[in-house]
């Protein structure tokens, strides 16, 4: 089938997106930061919302793992694998990471063993662009990293740090952002190389996993955490 995408979704759209994750509108609101009462009226045909508006809407749902297509269609979106390798593919996957962090949907969320593979990898690539952007937004993105090995060695000031003893959680990197599941390995030719799944089922899974290892861990950083504590506060303010 032939996907043609538009510049707008519908209230039809809406509802059906709604049906198909089974959420109310209470929980619409709550992922795309509206009030109860602007989703009620748009879904009821009474105000006719700003592009901005639907478009926070649609991000919501695309987060989700749903697609849309003229004139009414919406529906899972296919499970896809990408495969990144080398300099270019690494560029590739922290442009796809940012895109992501940068729409608000979802935290990313990160383990590793340490920090050093991804900032030599980085610094060898000349590839610094990525830190800083991310440094530059992190009044709107959250990023929590888990390290099970150095802990002394945290370079993006832009991140949340705890560790967590390797006996306790696989050291493989890898990433969840949006509704997509990312492991990482260095070990490769070409280095690195990065399998991403997207598939909203297995990020939401892991990303379970993660919070719940989160939770046991050791803050690293204190003034960060209480950062991404004004991040979430915020985000509550608007909502």
């Amino acid at each position: 089938m032939t996907i043609n995408k538009h510049t707008s979704i519908n209230a039809r759209q809406i509802k059906a997106a709604r049906a198909l994750l089974d959420w109310s509108q209470e929980q619409l609101a709550e992922a795309c930061g509206l009030s109860i009462a602007t989703i009620r009226k748009i879904e009821a045909g009474n105000i006719s919302p700003r592009g901005s508006t639907m478009g926070s809407i649609e991000r919501a749902f695309e987060v989700a793992g749903l697609e849309f297509w003229q004139p009414n269609g919406v529906r899972q979106r296919p499970e896809e694998i990408t495969v990144y390798e080398g300099h270019e593919g690494i560029v590739s996957f922290f442009d796809d990471v940012y895109s992501s962090a940068i729409k608000g949907g979802t935290e990313v969320v990160v383990v590793c063993a340490n920090e050093h593979d991804f900032d030599r990898t980085l610094n060898n690539y000349g590839e610094r662009k990525h830190i800083q952007r991310m440094t530059a937004a992190r009044d709107r993105i959250s990023v929590k990293c888990i390290l099970t090995e150095d802990k002394d060695h945290l370079p993006a000031t832009y991140c949340e740090y705890r560790w967590l003893s390797k006996h306790y959680v696989d050291s493989v990197p890898f990433y969840i952002y949006g509704d997509k599941y990312a492991i990482i390995v260095f070990d490769s030719d070409p280095s690195p190389k990065i399998t991403v799944l997207q598939s909203p089922v297995v990020a939401s899974a892991f990303r379970r996993q993660f919070y719940s290892m989160w939770d046991k861990a050791t803050p690293l950083n204190p003034m960060q955490a209480k950062t991404s504590s004004d991040f979430k506060s915020q985000k509550k303010r608007k909502r």
